[in-house]
């Protein structure tokens, strides 16, 4: 019975991954990387602040019921960035979703830019969903996204924060 589980978040982990296109390293890991660097700025654009610092990680509780693992990504396209996530539960829970957070560099450090979003839907093991925000060209941009799944009266989290992007 656990092995059919277990098959089952590893597909909805491998869609996520070729859909999102990065995966943040496995339950209960800080993944950072060190040698990661900033996306390189597009032709013509200039960045407005110093690059940000290199914080990528990813922080799931490995005692979890239900909440497996979450992934995200972001791009910029003229005028606005689009943030990709998946959540994956262990199985099939009563309620799935990711909150999507928008952050911009100030030059010292991430303010939010807005309120959060929250995406969700019932009765799923496996959620996918993106959100766009318009941004002013010139500033970095990162999200963070926070997974969730609410099954039998459990609230579970997890957090997810990707590289930064110039916004173009």
């Amino acid at each position: 019975m656990r092995q059919g589980k277990v098959v089952k978040a590893a597909q909805g982990l491998l869609a996520a991954i070729l859909v999102a296109g990065i995966a943040f390293g496995s339950p209960g890991e800080a993944v950072r990387a060190a040698e990661a660097q900033p996306a390189a700025a597009p032709t013509g654009t200039t960045a407005l602040t110093s690059a940000p610092p290199i914080e990528l990680f990813g922080i799931f509780n490995p005692n979890h019921l239900y909440l497996e693992n979450g992934v995200s990504s972001i791009t910029a396209s003229a005028g606005k960035v689009t943030v990709q996530a998946t959540t994956v539960a262990s199985q099939t829970v009563d309620s799935i979703g990711v909150i999507f957070y928008v952050q911009k560099w100030n030059g010292s450090s991430w303010e939010n830019v807005g309120a959060g979003s929250t995406t969700g839907k019932n009765n799923d093991s496996v959620y996918y969903n993106s959100f766009s925000k318009s941004v002013t060209a010139g500033y970095y941009y990162r999200a963070r996204t926070v997974h969730w799944v609410i099954h039998n009266g459990a609230y579970e989290e997890g957090e997810v924060i990707t590289s930064s992007i110039l916004g173009i």
